[in-house]
């Protein structure tokens, strides 16, 4: 079932280069980057490919409650298992940002580099844009009851994303986001989705469409595998995006309860259909240092 899916997804992001090279060369424009195929560095749970530009801060807020089929005695959720990741990048130049960020979710700090391969063009020249991303976390459970206490070494972590998207327009923007993580150690004291795995890999997807000039529904679906499992995971989000001004506010209905790159691999995923589903949302601000 995912091979279809990504195939479709490959030919809508590849395909519309090739229509555009028929066009007479008089009505071609300048080249110039396009801006502005998501609104933030993050959709939903993914990262995408929108560039800092050099001095410029980003900060988020990002939260996930329980499950909605917990019903009323936890208000459908929202007084139960929450998690909440803060996070600030910082863009040293145009194609190179440096990201701090703490998760609650098993006490993860994070630091990361973005550096911004291409940028699709409106010329036509460049078809896509692509980012390559790199973070490294540690995970700051206590481990004094374990029968062997975590090193430094045992609580790292390392995720490698490279999202590659594309704007189909004015309102459409679609992304696919190949995924790897591996985990030094794990263990059942880890809210992760095999104690028995390490290593984590998967194909993130995700789109937005703006119905509005502030407000864009959004979509990702995640399929993620263990190394030594046949079987996927797949992890779904819907939402809604508002632009405000400077701010980017983003709710959504997701089955994961993780935030962080390592994390969205290998953490557990709720079945949709039983109401594992969960409410979150993001609060995103970007503003100039210099």
């Amino acid at each position: 079932m995912t091979r279809p899916i990504l195939s479709a997804l490959a030919l809508l992001l590849f395909s519309a280069p090739m229509v555009e090279g028929q066009i007479p060369r008089e009505r071609a424009v300048a080249e110039r980057p396009v801006e502005l195929t998501f609104p933030t560095p993050r959709h939903i749970n993914l990262q995408t490919t929108e560039p800092l530009a050099a001095g410029e801060m980003y900060y988020s807020i990002m939260h996930t409650f329980g499950e909605i089929d917990q019903g009323r005695e936890t208000l459908w959720g929202l007084d139960s298992g929450a998690n909440i990741r803060f996070s600030l990048e910082y863009g040293f130049t145009d194609r190179l940002s440096v990201l701090l960020a703490r998760s609650s979710m098993d006490r993860v700090y994070e630091m990361g580099v973005r550096t911004h391969l291409v940028r699709q063009m409106q010329g036509g020249g460049t078809p896509v844009s692509a980012s390559l991303n790199v973070a490294g976390g540690i995970m700051t459970l206590p481990s004094d009851f374990l029968a062997q206490e975590f090193s430094f070494v045992d609580r790292t972590n390392l995720a490698v994303t490279l999202p590659i998207s594309r704007a189909m327009g004015d309102r459409l923007s679609l992304m696919v986001s190949p995924m790897f993580a591996v985990l030094s150690r794990t263990d059942e004291a880890m809210r992760i989705d095999d104690p028995a795995d390490r290593f984590y890999g998967g194909v993130g997807m995700g789109g937005r469409y703006a119905f509005s000039s502030i407000r864009s529904l959004t979509f990702q679906y995640l399929p993620a595998t263990r190394r030594d499992a046949s079987e996927i995971r797949h992890g779904l989000g819907i939402g809604l995006d508002l632009e405000t001004g400077g701010h980017v506010f983003q709710m959504f209905l997701t089955n994961t309860q993780a935030l962080n790159d390592a994390y969205l691999l290998a953490a557990p995923v709720g079945s949709v259909s039983d109401g594992g589903l969960r409410f979150g949302f993001n609060v995103n601000r970007s503003f100039s240092m210099r």
